[in-house]
Parts: C-alpha cells; structure tokens; sequence
C-alpha cells in the first residue's frame, strides 16, 4: 500500500515518515517567517498610509495658497487677456526623473522634479510684478507636494500588493501544504503502528507454537 502526496506515490516506510517530518519542521520555519514578513509589512502600511495622508492633506493647503496667490498676480496684470501673452510661452509640461526606492526589500518607483524643465526664463523675460514670482513659487512648492502625494501611492500600492501575496503564500502553508504533510505523516504512522501491532501478534503466535512444540518432545 501507498499514499498518493503531492502529485507522487508515497510508500508509508519509517524513512519517509522521518523525511516528512524534517520537510514538516521546515515548513514552519518558513511559515514563521513569512508570517514575521507580513507583521512588517503591515507596519509599512501603516506608516506610508499616515505618510500619504499628510502629503495629501499638505498638498490641498499648498495648492489652496498657490490657486490663491495665481489669480492675485492675474489682477496685478490686469487680467486673464493680459496674462495670456505670458502663459502662451510657458511650455504645457514638465518632466520628472524616476528613480527606484527599496521599502523591506519591495522596490516601488520614486519621482523628482528635474528642474531644468521649470520655466525660469520665460517669464523672468518680461518685467512682472513680484506677484507673479510669488505665485510661481508657491506653484512648484505645491507641485512638491503632490509629487510625494504620488510616491507615497505608488508605494502604498506595491505595499498592498505584496502584503496579499505574502497572505496567499501564508493561507496555501495553512490550508493546503501543511495540513497535506500533517496528514501524509498521521497516515504513514498509523500504517506502521498496525504493522507493528501485527508483527507482535505474530511473534507472540510463533512464541506459543514453539512453546507447545516444545513442550510435546518434552513429554515424548
């Protein structure tokens, strides 16, 4: 008789049974540290979500203050069609550099600003009042801002998402290949122990037949 375990036939044999419960112990040392993993990446979580939060919310007040200070400098020039010759210069986008952050061993995508895309001397070009400088400045320190509003979501995401293959390793280790290994070894020792329980009761047989053989030629 065999134990069909993991696509293969197993013969419940002692060398088995010790092998199985050398692969059992060190599935759960493996167990415990992917479970150890998933304690800290919870904790990551946890603290690039607070991260986010407070970028996010720091975001919103820069921006409130840059839209603010925007349309003041709209009026120190007299207006949107005074602006427009102004704005039609700017170029319609910017570029980032991105670069690759390690966060416990999960690479997420991290962004800078590259400066030299910053329209500096399109508008230092024509004389302007200081309001303008000033709501350029509160512009990028807000664009700033929601840069890091962005990496802390892309973080969080590459997070989330190692977080559930972490757990899809953990529940297979719980519900399928231990429990298999559980059940192989409990199988395996209960075929043996009955092969024992047999062995003795035909020792024991053999040991009356001598017994009562001997005790015949005895009497002859």
């Amino acid at each position: 008789m065999s134990l069909q375990f993991g696509g293969s036939r197993v013969l419940p044999t002692k060398i088995n049974l010790i092998r199985l419960r050398r692969e059992l112990a060190t599935l759960r040392r493996i167990r415990k540290v992917i479970e150890e993993k998933r304690d800290v990446l919870l904790l990551y979580i946890r603290q690039v979500g607070a991260d986010y939060q407070r970028a996010y919310q720091e975001a919103a007040r820069r921006l409130a203050e840059a839209y603010g200070e925007f349309f003041m400098a709209l009026a120190a020039v007299g207006g949107l069609e005074q602006a427009k010759p102004i704005i039609e210069r700017l170029p319609e986008s910017l570029r980032l550099s991105v670069y690759e952050r390690v966060l416990f061993a999960v690479k997420t995508p991290g962004f800078r600003l590259r400066k030299e895309t910053v329209p500096e001397a399109a508008i230092s070009a024509v004389r302007l009042p200081a309001r303008v400088y000033e709501a350029r400045r509160k512009m990028l320190e807000a664009l700033e801002d929601l840069i890091r509003v962005v990496e802390s979501e892309a973080a969080l995401r590459k997070l989330l998402r190692e977080l559930k293959e972490t757990q899809r390793l953990l529940n297979a280790l719980d519900y399928s290949i231990i429990p298999s290994y559980e059940s192989s070894i409990k199988y395996i020792k209960l075929v043996l122990d009955d092969r024992m329980r047999e062995e003795v009761v035909r020792l024991k047989t053999l040991k009356r037949r001598l017994a009562r053989r001997r005790g015949g030629e005895g009497l002859a």
